[in-house]
């Protein structure tokens, strides 16, 4: 009901959503002088919520049902009421519950609670992906958009390895996205190596999405890989990969020259062999860009093909709307020089 006027124990009908897609204010919303129902608040809250139950290329878009001027200090005077006129404590609880995590969402990503997501691939590989709660340390819980932009690629970059993909590993896997999106895609066996903190929530993915790997005739696996230990190295050279990915592997000035030793030790040194990566083109990282071309070069690789993609990244907008996001990709051979 709009203009202000939320039931009441008089009000004709209970509280409802409007069914046209309008911009509601916060007044519109049920107010809590008028204690309101549980089941009223809640749907209130639902609509304030600014978690996607999916994220994708198509539908990236944050249907925002009720304009943020005044969402906060509504959302903040639930948290601060007893609620007296709710019997139940635990709806009481439910309820505070919900309006902290809608204050949580409006703190940005790293406030948020851990969730489970669906990933769209190619319109038609449902991968679903546990996110905890993200912090500073462990950037590897968050699926990024550069991971979703490499997964949506891979079936063109199949025309660019010119041998069977028997065997890939993945650096950085972080959620899993991009490896088990390429044991599906490409129909093949994928190693996903993160570092170790990163590692019980990766494998918790990829059991999660055990069976969609299977039934696309794929495998996966998942193991700790530091890119510092120079020890951990293949025991044979059957043991390298034909195939190395990587998705947004660069948070500082070190990455690029770690990453480009790491898959020089990992990779086949064969012609066929190809390093697949993709990473958003962020303003304050433009030398870690041109240190890892660099790195690549002076390691004996060459580049096959390169180009950018766009995409959104669902949490880094203003005010819970997407940001679009540019990326580069490239794909890289061994040169034939070491």
């Amino acid at each position: 009901m709009l203009g202000g006027q939320a039931p009441s124990s008089e009000s004709k009908g209970p509280w409802s959503p409007p069914e046209e897609p309008i911009v509601l204010h916060v007044h519109d919303l049920p107010q809590l002088y008028q204690k309101p129902t549980a089941a009223t608040l809640l749907e209130a809250l639902g609509l304030l919520s600014f978690e996607p139950p999916t994220f994708t290329l198509q539908n990236h878009v944050v249907c925002r049902r009720v304009d943020e001027q005044g969402v906060p200090t509504y959302l903040t005077s639930i948290v601060s009421s007893n609620l007296h006129w709710i019997e139940d404590d635990d709806t009481r609880e439910g309820i505070w519950n919900a309006a902290s995590a809608r204050l949580s969402e409006r703190s940005g990503r790293n406030a948020m609670p851990a969730m489970t997501r669906t990933f769209i691939v190619n319109g038609e590989l449902s991968i679903n992906l546990h996110e905890p709660s993200l912090t500073e340390d462990n950037l590897g819980l968050k699926t990024w958009t550069s991971s979703l932009l490499l997964a949506q690629r891979l079936a063109k970059c199949r025309g660019y390895i010119p041998g069977a993909c028997s065997r890939v590993l993945e650096l950085g896997a972080g959620t899993g996205l991009v490896g088990i999106a390429a044991a599906c895609v490409w129909n093949t066996q994928v190693l996903l190596t993160d570092l170790p903190e990163i590692l019980p929530n990766l494998e918790q993915n990829l059991a999660h999405n055990r069976e969609l790997v299977a039934r696309n005739r794929g495998q996966v696996q998942a193991r700790a890989l530091d890119w510092a230990d120079e020890t951990d190295v293949p025991g044979h050279e059957e043991e390298k990969y034909m195939v190395i990915l990587a998705a947004d592997p660069i948070y500082s000035s070190e990455h690029p020259k770690l990453l480009v030793s790491t898959v020089r030790r990992w990779i086949s040194w064969d012609a066929g062999a190809r390093f697949i990566v993709e990473l958003p083109i962020r303003d304050r990282y433009d030398g870690e860009r041109e240190d890892l071309r660099y790195n690549l070069h002076q390691s004996g690789f060459e580049i096959v093909v390169e180009g950018t993609d766009s995409g959104y990244d669902d949490w880094h907008g203003r005010d819970g709307y997407p940001a679009d996001v540019t990326c580069w990709w490239s794909i890289w051979k061994p040169s034939g020089r070491c």
